[in-house]
């Protein structure tokens, strides 16, 4: 029996030693190359080598770990391409924004950014000049096992930037009851003041976003066709753009019904007009708008309106649906109510107010289940519907084809 146990201590010592010595030799053996990808990129320029990191490697999946850092050196590695607008920060494979904290400063070492890759997005240089910037960027410790490394690496960076305001068009060309979008970046300085367009085409709204701002043009059924110059004074800059307007082709419908008296139009003028110069420069949607109501389209936007007695009566400025008595009418994007009231002309009347200009009125509705104030949310039931409902769209005071924002296309979905 003693020999037995001599035997087995004899086994466990040696097993232990082979355990011991392999792990010792993974230990040993783990080295910088080792370590997570490391290459970054700030405005599409690649920044390869840190200056400093500290790593906690696992080992067996965590059953050892290693530490291997590096000091952080005073090394800077210089931009060769100026910064012409934005710094976007691209950071490698497996590093985490929560893990990444940015120290810029002038080269006189005034700071002036320290935070997060979060807030670094909508970080505008004050003026032209030359930069400092520092980056640490890594990622957590999960917790999980097998375990993964966890650590930091840091960089420094020396750039010019060299900006200029730019103007980016949704399109260079559009149709009669488009919807066009104007992107101006390239901005220095915090801009609190928004730019300010001047085309013949109408009013633009603007809104802050990443990088500049954005704003919305519509282009009504009679916008004249050929090109119209987009005039834009942001800061101390004028920037210009051309945007050409192409005819649309529209249908003819014969109006029926007799006219409105002048009191209904006179408390439609009054109620109704001067919604097209007010309202938020906040972009209140996200994706596409909804049909306010299920049903078929009986007077298409821009409709040629033919009187009883043959004589034209204008174009249609909106669209109408053909819809079953009692229909749940639903609001088309999020949005404020402005107003909601019955008025002598158009009935149960509702305005809302979606942001950067764009407002939808619905007309004739059988019954309002909000008020003004009411903040909506895409697709919340507003009321009910008679056998027809009216849906015009403007951008200021320039309608819009509305069954245009039913799809994913125009200004109003434009990406910078």
């Amino acid at each position: 029996m003693k020999r037995f146990f001599l035997w087995l201590l004899m086994v466990a010592l040696f097993t232990g030693a082979i355990v011991g010595g392999s792990l010792a030799f993974l230990y040993y053996h783990i080295t910088e190359e080792d370590l997570p990808e490391k290459a970054i990129t700030l405005a599409g320029q690649a920044l390869d080598e840190p200056v400093g990191y500290q790593w906690t490697v696992p080992i067996l999946g965590g059953m050892v770990w290693r530490e291997l850092d590096l000091s952080p050196g005073s090394a800077i590695q210089t931009l060769e391409a100026p910064i012409t607008a934005s710094a976007e920060l691209v950071l490698a494979e497996g590093m985490t924004e929560s893990a990444t904290t940015l120290l810029l400063q002038t080269k006189e070492g005034e700071t002036l950014f320290e935070g997060g890759a979060a807030q670094w997005k909508d970080y505008t240089f004050p003026e032209d000049g030359v930069y400092l910037l520092t980056i640490r960027t890594g990622c957590e410790d999960t917790g999980q096992r097998p375990g993964k490394a966890y650590g930091w690496y840091q960089y420094q960076c020396r750039f010019t930037v060299s900006a200029a305001a730019s103007i980016t068009l949704s399109s260079e060309s559009v149709r009669q009851g488009d919807t066009a979008a104007i992107y101006v970046n390239g901005l220095l300085g915090q801009q609190s003041d928004p730019p300010v367009a001047d085309t013949d085409l109408g009013q633009v709204w603007f809104a802050p976003v990443s990088g500049g701002w954005i704003g919305y043009l519509g282009i009504p059924y009679n916008a004249p066709g050929g090109d119209h110059t987009i005039t834009v004074e942001v800061g101390s800059e004028t920037l210009t753009a051309t945007l050409t307007v192409g005819a649309s082709q529209y249908t003819t419908t014969t109006l029926s019904g007799g006219d409105a008296t002048a009191e209904a139009n006179a408390q439609f003028r009054d109620k109704i007009y001067g919604f097209y110069t007010q309202g938020t420069n906040e972009k209140l949607w996200t994706g596409r708008f909804s049909p306010p109501v299920q049903g078929n389209i009986f007077q298409p936007y821009g409709a040629y309106l033919i009187a009883d007695d043959g004589s034209r009566a204008g174009q249609a400025a909106n669209l109408t649906y053909v819809t079953t008595p009692g229909s749940e009418v639903i609001a088309p994007a999020p949005g404020k109510v402005l107003l909601a009231e019955n008025l002598l002309l158009t009935g149960n009347t509702l305005v809302i107010d979606h942001g950067c200009g764009v407002k939808s009125y619905l007309y004739h509705l059988q019954d309002l289940n909000v008020s003004v104030g009411s903040v909506l949310t895409q697709d919340q039931v507003l009321g009910h519907a008679q056998n027809t409902l009216i849906w015009e769209v403007r951008v200021g005071n320039k309608s819009v084809d509305p069954a245009k924002l039913t799809q994913t296309t125009g200004g109003l979905f434009f990406q910078p």
